[in-house]
Parts: structure tokens; C-alpha cells; sequence
């Protein structure tokens, strides 16, 4: 699925509280109604779209009566900085503990084996896990900062080496990603000699190089030779 699409779904309030809902524990139509104060109607709209996007599925009972869970652990995340914006999004298949029986006496059951000691059990992995999870959100935003920064001293360095603003350009583009030179051309919207003239330049003052890849030149940063010869 699209990130863009993915944000779209989830910048509207009522689907989040929907998702929100089915967090807790599979929901049926009128039940969500009930809950969020919004008319069926509207529910089976947002529902829709939601399972259209495979973000949450659906089950029927004996009694024809449809159930939503979310179908997807799934992670998003948006980084936006003075230097970047990417959004990802990472999806894992779940398993849950409720499930649905098609028998008279209960819909939703939850697995009761040794219930006590197994809520107890549980109850600590998921608080080891939601500690790691900070652990692991703290260090992304210490890496971005770090990034930043770098990206900064980067752009300082840049300003200082670069004969003209299209080498700079340049050699900001390549410090994300390496680059053909006709990618350079699309993105600068500039015809291929001219981008070429520009890197034939840096390359000969030891600011960039290439690499072969399908035939073609792909130009990057100049690495050190420590960090190429790790690499080979």
C-alpha cells in the first residue's frame, strides 16, 4: 500500500477511532455506531474503505453478523527534517488471541488455558517489549539529530568547494543517493551536457566518482579509502 494513501486514511478522525476501537477487540457494525456516536451508515463507508486498503478484515458468525479486526501490525513512520522528508510504512501479520466460533453459545472467545499465569506472563513481555520500543524511539530521534547535523556541516562544506550553485546542487543531490547522469538531468531539469560538463569537473577535482551499474555511470560522494576498501 501507498504511504500517501495510508495518510490519507488515517487523517480522517472517525477512522481513527475506528481503528482505535478494533484495537481493543474485533467490532461489529452497530457496536461502532453505538460507541463512536456516528450512524451506521456512515461506519459502513469508513469500514469499507478501511478493508478495501487491507488495514482491517471482516468475519461472519452463524447469525450473519460481521466482525472487523485489524488485519496488519503495522508500523508508519514520517521523517521530516531541514534536510529530508521520507514516510515508511512496515506491515507484520498478526495473531490474536480472539478468534471467532461458530457455535450458539459465545461469538468471540479468548484463549483460557492457565489464564492467571498466562495474563501474568504476557502482561511482562508486553511491557518489555513497549520498553524497547522507547528504547528504539529514542535512538532514531538521537540518529536524526545526528543527521542534521552532519547534514548541515555537509552543506557548509559544500558552500566552500563548489565553483558555481549547480555544482552545489549537485553535490547536495548525491550526498542522499547516487545519481546517473541523466536522473541529474531529469531532476534539475537541464540537458544532459550541461549536467555532464558539471560532474566531469568535481570528478577531476577528486569530489566525486562513479560506479558501474547495468551499464551504466552511477556518481556519488568521493569515499575514502578505508570505507572502499571495506566495502570490497
Amino acid at each position: 500500500m501507498e504511504s500517501a494513501q495510508i495518510l490519507d486514511i488515517l487523517g480522517n478522525e472517525n477512522r481513527r477511532k475506528i481503528l482505535q476501537l478494533l484495537s481493543n477487540r474485533p467490532c461489529y457494525v452497530s457496536e461502532i455506531s453505538g460507541r463512536l456516536g456516528v450512524g451506521p451508515k456512515a461506519i459502513i463507508s469508513h469500514l469499507s474503505m478501511l478493508e478495501d486498503t487491507g488495514l482491517i478484515e471482516c468475519r461472519v458468525d452463524e447469525q450473519r453478523r460481521k466482525y472487523f479486526n485489524i488485519a496488519d501490525n503495522m508500523r508508519i513512520e514520517v521523517a521530516v527534517s531541514p534536510h529530508s522528508y521520507a514516510v515508511s510504512v512496515h506491515t507484520t501479520p498478526i495473531t490474536t488471541g480472539y478468534h471467532l466460533k461458530n457455535d450458539s453459545n459465545e461469538t468471540i472467545e479468548v484463549q483460557k488455558a492457565n489464564a492467571s499465569a498466562m495474563l501474568v506472563n504476557l502482561n511482562n513481555e508486553i511491557n518489555d517489549m513497549r520498553y524497547k520500543q522507547e528504547e528504539l524511539a529514542r535512538k532514531q530521534q538521537e540518529l536524526q539529530v545526528g543527521y542534521s547535523e552532519l547534514m548541515d556541516i555537509c552543506m557548509d562544506a559544500i558552500d566552500k568547494v563548489a565553483d558555481n550553485s549547480l555544482q552545489a546542487e549537485i553535490l547536495y543531490t548525491l550526498l542522499k543517493t547516487e545519481h546517473s547522469i541523466a536522473s541529474l538531468s531529469y531532476n534539475f531539469s537541464m540537458h544532459p551536457s550541461m549536467i555532464s560538463a558539471q560532474v566531469i569537473t568535481m570528478a577531476k577535482r577528486g569530489l566525486i566518482e562513479y560506479t558501474i551499474r547495468d551499464n551504466q555511470q552511477y556518481w556519488k560522494i568521493l569515499r575514502s579509502e578505508n570505507e572502499t576498501g571495506d566495502e570490497q
